[in-house]
């Protein structure tokens, strides 16, 4: 019976087993899937859970507050309206004046007025400086580069100089070694004159 049932389950010939998807990596995909929803529904929890720190509940207050409008209950509201303005019109006796309400910043540093804007200057500093540094390497390159083709230049001037130098010394070699030969003819030449001439007039 028991042999049956393991037949059973193994019977690679029947339809369920075909329709199994069997391709490799697989499972291993499924598990990794199942793993990260399990994560993200445990973060989910975790944050519904949480409960909010001072500072999160204030800064939604306080975003709460200044999205919605000014109602009539409010002072200053009031007067403005005593005055004749209305929900959307710019300030000032023409209406020349800002429309939108100055925003509000809020500081959470502990450090002191004008703080901020010390540090934007330093760090305004300290990107020019970067920048005059690298300006200044920049030229130091293109001076180097404009010297180094100063100096294969000149160089080359002085391999063509060199070159034209030992033609120069090969064609007066070879003027010398004519005249020499020239020379040389010549005196042979003279001799023989001689000889033949002396001959003629022994005879």
């Amino acid at each position: 019976m028991l042999n049956m049932e393991e037949d059973e389950e193994d019977d690679y010939m029947s339809d369920l087993f075909i329709k199994q998807d069997v391709r490799p990596g697989l499972p291993m995909v499924r598990r990794m899937k199942e793993a990260i929803q399990k994560e993200e529904k445990q973060k989910e929890a975790n944050e519904k859970n949480r409960q909010k720190s001072i500072k999160e509940e204030e800064k939604e207050r306080r975003d709460l507050v200044l999205k919605s409008a000014l109602g009539s209950e409010n002072k200053g509201f009031a007067l403005l309206q005593k005055m004749g303005y209305k929900s959307g019109q710019a300030l000032g006796k023409s209406g020349e004046g800002i429309v939108e309400p100055i925003p509000l910043n809020i500081k959470t540093g502990r450090s002191g007025l004008g703080h901020e804007e010390l540090k934007k200057r330093k760090a305004e500093e300290k990107l020019e400086n970067y920048r005059q540094k690298l300006h200044m390497k920049k030229q130091a390159n293109e001076q180097a580069a404009d010297q180094f083709r100063i100096r294969f230049k000149n160089k080359q001037e002085e391999r063509k100089m060199e070159g034209d130098l030992r033609k120069s010394q090969r064609a007066c070699q070879q003027l010398d070694a004519q005249k020499i030969l020239k020379i040389y003819l010549q005196t042979a030449l003279e001799t023989v004159l001689q000889i033949m001439t002396k001959a003629l007039l022994k005879e």
